[in-house]
């Protein structure tokens, strides 16, 4: 195993049982909730119509479910040139690529939520593949609004291989 595997390996394990709080600054908005749908290719008027979301009794558009786990815009304004919050990976001083994701879903997610999300690593581990050491991170992030009701939770696996920066 190389030093630099090694040494990554261990400063991960020292996160593990780490939690860090994030909140976003201000509503979703249903622009955003909109924009996010047409990007995943989910045209559901739900996303982006609100005569529809009125005439359901909504308040508010809905947004896709997976919006507040795909984006970032709860993180802050620090971002690295891969596109990555730096608050994120601080520890490792690399930048993980996912290796997969486990959702679950609790309630549907408002244009006028402002989210809060609690990230904690709970596991950090080496396996050997075809092109080197691979070091995986697993992570639990859960997702609230600003009632503290639950919205989603997620697991995510994340890998920073030995070839990566």
């Amino acid at each position: 195993m190389k030093s630099s595997t090694k040494d990554l390996l261990k400063r991960l394990k020292l996160t593990v049982g780490q939690e860090t709080v994030f909140t976003g600054s201000t509503e979703l908005g249903s622009s955003l909730c909109g924009e996010y749908a047409r990007a995943i290719g989910d045209f559901n008027p739900l996303y982006s119509d609100t005569s529809v979301d009125s005439n359901l009794g909504l308040m508010s558009v809905v947004a896709p479910p997976t919006l507040i786990c795909d984006t970032f815009q709860f993180y802050g304004v620090d971002i690295n040139e891969d596109g990555y919050p730096l608050a994120l990976f601080r520890e490792s001083g690399r930048t993980p690529l996912r290796a997969g994701n486990r959702y679950e879903f609790y309630r549907g997610v408002r244009s006028t939520d402002v989210i809060t999300l609690i990230r904690k690593v709970i596991d950090v581990w080496m396996k050997r593949g075809r092109s080197g050491e691979l070091v995986f991170q697993e992570v639990e992030v859960t997702y609230y609004n600003q009632n503290r009701e639950l919205l989603a939770k997620n697991i995510e696996t994340l890998y920073y291989p030995s070839n990566h920066p």
